[in-house]
C-alpha cells in the first residue's frame, strides 16, 4: 500500500443538520480529495437542504480561505465545495467516476470519533439489534478509548436520521435499540469497507 500522503492543510466544516443544531467537523493534514471523501460521508447522512461554511488554512504559508453556502441539496453542495477546494489548493481532482471509489485513508489518529464509530457499527453488527452501549462498548474495545454512552446515542440518531439513513430503530426514548439495513446495497459496500479498514490496521471486528 502507498504511504498516506500528509499535506499541511486543514479543513473546518461547519454545517446545521438540523433547524438550530449546528455541526463543526473537522480534519486536519490530508489532501483535497480525502477531505472531499470525508465530508461526503459526513453529509451522505442527511438528504435535506442545510446551510455551510468551510474553511480550509495551510499551515505552512498561514494562508486560509472561506467558503459559504446558503441552502441546497447535499449534492450540489459538494460540487460547490469541490470547486472551492481546487481553487483554494490548486489541488485537481480526479474524474467523478473516479472520486466515487475514494474512501477514508487508514489513519486511525486523523480519523475523528463519528468516522471511528462507523467503522465499528459496520464491521461488528451485521446480525440483529444493538444498543448505544453495545456501540460504546465495542468501539471501547476496538481502539482502546472511551466513547461516552451519551455521544454513542447522538451519533446513532444522526445515522439513522429520521428512518431516511443506513439504521432502523425501534423501541422510544428511554431505551433505544438500532438495526443495520443490510438489505440496502449502500449498506453491504459500508460493511465490506469498514471490515477492510480493520483488517488493514489489524484491529479485528469483535463478533
Amino acid at each position: 500500500m502507498p504511504g498516506k500522503v500528509r499535506t499541511s492543510y486543514v479543513y473546518e466544516f461547519t454545517y446545521s443538520s438540523a433547524p438550530g443544531l449546528k455541526e463543526i467537523f473537522q480534519c486536519r493534514y490530508v489532501t483535497p480529495d480525502e477531505a472531499l471523501a470525508r465530508f461526503r460521508r459526513i453529509l451522505a447522512l442527511a438528504d435535506s437542504p442545510f446551510d455551510f461554511k468551510v474553511r480550509v488554512s495551510d499551515e505552512s504559508t498561514g494562508e486560509e480561505s472561506s467558503f459559504q453556502v446558503k441552502g441546497g441539496a447535499v449534492e450540489e453542495m459538494l460540487v460547490k465545495f469541490k470547486v472551492f477546494l481546487e481553487t483554494s489548493t490548486g489541488y485537481v481532482f480526479a474524474f467523478e467516476e473516479e472520486a466515487e471509489t475514494t474512501t477514508i485513508p487508514v489513519d486511525i489518529e486523523s480519523m475523528s470519533t463519528y468516522e471511528k464509530m462507523h467503522l465499528v457499527i459496520y464491521a461488528s453488527f451485521k446480525h440483529g439489534k444493538f444498543s448505544s452501549l453495545d456501540v460504546a462498548e465495542i468501539y471501547e474495545a476496538t481502539f482502546k478509548e472511551k466513547l461516552p454512552k451519551s455521544t454513542a446515542s447522538t451519533y446513532l440518531a444522526r445515522m439513522w436520521n429520521g428512518g431516511k439513513g443506513h439504521l432502523e430503530r425501534f423501541g422510544n426514548r428511554t431505551g433505544y435499540t438500532y438495526r443495520l439495513r443490510t438489505e440496502l446495497q449502500e449498506v453491504a459496500k459500508e460493511i465490506k469497507r469498514a471490515e477492510d479498514i480493520l483488517a488493514s490496521i489489524q484491529v479485528e471486528a469483535p463478533e
